[in-house]
């Protein structure tokens, strides 16, 4: 199956949590569920620079990315995008990031509900990027994808 596939694009479209596996140095696997956006035929997704993520993508770029349909109990499919990775911290893919996260999470009904019911845990989230960023850099990690599968 192909990136290019209308199910593979629609699966992605639909999903709201991406999880990323990549490799330590010693091949040991890890998985983070981060926030993410299609953009261009890429898959990106945001976090910081001193993430295991990041860290990890940066020191080897192979990497698999799964997407599930949260909200749909009946679809149990996973899809596997394998690829390459890029980690950027350019503000300008940053800022394009962050636009169309906002888009994609909170501006939207679903969204401003979501905001409106859980206000309170806001302050608790602002309080955690403080704290991020006297740790390091925002920043995407860009995946270009090579192949595409259910699993």
């Amino acid at each position: 199956m192909t990136v290019d596939d209308p199910a593979v694009r629609e699966m992605i479209r639909r999903a709201m949590v991406a999880r990323i596996a990549t490799l330590s140095g010693g091949g040991r696997p890890s998985i983070t569920s981060l926030y993410f956006i299609p953009m261009n035929g890429h898959v990106w997704l945001g976090t910081a620079d001193w993430t295991l993520a990041a860290r990890e993508a940066r020191a080897d770029p192979r990497v698999s990315v799964l997407f599930q349909l949260e909200h749909n109990s009946g679809d149990r499919r996973i899809l596997r995008i394998s690829g390459q990775a890029t980690v950027t911290t350019d503000e300008e893919i940053q800022k394009a990031y962050r636009w169309r996260v906002a888009l994609k999470y909170i501006l939207n009904p679903g969204g401003i509900a979501n905001y409106a019911t859980h206000w309170r845990q806001y302050r608790l989230m602002d309080q955690y990027h403080a704290q991020s960023a006297e740790k390091g850099k925002g920043c995407v990690i860009d995946v270009t994808p090579e192949l595409a599968e259910y699993i």
